[in-house]
C-alpha cells in the first residue's frame, strides 16, 4: 500500500506544475481540517469551531489563488510571445 502511494505521488509530481500542486495542497488542507473539525467538535465544540475557521480561511486562500492565477494567465501570460523549445538568447562571440 505504501508503495502504491509513493508511485501515485511520483506520477502526480511528474504530471503537474507548481501552481496546480499548490492548489491541490490548499484544497487537501481545507478538506482535512473540515474533517478534523468535525471529529474534534464532537468532544470540544469551541476548538472544533476554531479549526473550522482555519479550514474556511484555507478554502478562501484556494479560491483567491485560483482567481489570481486565472487573471494572470488571461491578462498577462496569454499575451506574451512564446519561445521555441531549445531557442536561447545566446550571443555568439565571433
Amino acid at each position: 500500500m505504501i508503495e502504491s502511494i509513493k508511485e501515485s505521488l511520483v506520477k502526480w509530481n511528474a504530471s503537474t506544475d507548481g501552481r496546480v500542486k499548490l492548489q491541490h495542497v490548499y484544497m487537501t488542507i481545507a478538506i482535512g481540517l473540515i474533517l478534523g473539525a468535525g471529529i474534534v467538535g464532537l468532544v470540544n465544540h469551541a476548538l472544533g469551531q476554531n479549526i473550522l475557521v482555519i479550514a474556511i480561511v484555507s478554502a478562501g486562500i484556494f479560491l483567491a489563488n485560483a482567481v489570481v492565477w486565472a487573471l494572470l494567465q488571461s491578462a498577462i501570460l496569454g499575451r506574451l510571445p512564446r519561445r521555441a523549445n531549445g531557442a536561447k538568447n545566446n550571443k555568439s562571440t565571433k
